[in-house]
């Protein structure tokens, strides 16, 4: 399907190619396996220290995705509503068409950008699958001879399952940023039409009257 805007107006995800995922899975295949094939029986206290660390930033990048994207969904809804009141009054009768056709178009990609933000954000507090320790996982891990080991096999591989949630997560949050940005330029661009085009085409309409006028009057 063609791209009939270019990536800088209208910024895009781009999604895995079928080998890329293909290589992918076989990544995430091996990591498991080193991971149930690995042994500390001589620094596991330190290896269960660096995989809580890992757990729980994982869940810090996740946390904090969902707290910006519902902080960002609420704006949005909030200002949705107010942005729209100001259609009718782009285009009423008496107003230069072209400043109108102007200011509409610019305010209706700011919107757009905006409504496209929202989404993203709402994409990003979707429910997605997390991995967490249980009951069972850790009286499990004293069944084998080393629990520690059990332990940290166990929260590696957590790990390794939230990483690609989390890390769509913050993409989906860095394009809402995108957006967001964009809209934000957008709705400058639109205040600067409105309060700059009147006084232009007053200065423009008053040079023409008081010079170009009776310069092609005297002309013979």
């Amino acid at each position: 399907m063609p791209r009939l805007l270019p990536e800088w107006l209208w910024p895009r995800l781009e999604a895995l190619s079928s080998q890329q995922q293909l290589d992918q899975q076989k990544r995430k295949q091996s990591l498991h396996d080193k991971v149930k094939d690995a042994t500390w029986s001589d620094h596991c206290e330190v290896a269960l220290e660096e995989s809580r660390r890992l757990f729980d930033a994982e869940q810090e990048r996740r946390r904090g995705a969902d707290n910006k994207a519902g902080i960002y969904l609420a704006a949005i809804t909030a200002l949705i509503p107010v942005l729209a009141s100001v259609l009718p009054n782009l285009w009423k009768d008496g107003i230069d068409k072209v400043f109108a056709s102007v200011s509409l178009l610019i305010f209706a990609g700011a919107l757009s950008y905006l409504l496209r933000a929202g989404l993203w954000a709402f994409s990003t507090i979707r429910v997605s699958g997390f991995a967490q320790l249980g009951p069972a996982d850790i009286a499990a891990s004293w069944d084998n001879g080393n629990p520690q080991q059990q332990l940290t096999k166990h929260l590696l591989l957590s790990v390794d399952f939230n990483m690609e949630g989390t890390n769509k997560k913050v993409s989906c949050i860095k394009m809402t940023h995108e957006f967001l940005l964009r809209s934000f330029v957008s709705f400058a661009a639109f205040l600067a039409v409105q309060a700059i085009w009147p006084m232009a085409a007053w200065s423009i309409e008053t040079f023409y009257a008081r010079l170009i006028t009776p310069l092609l009057m005297c002309m013979p």
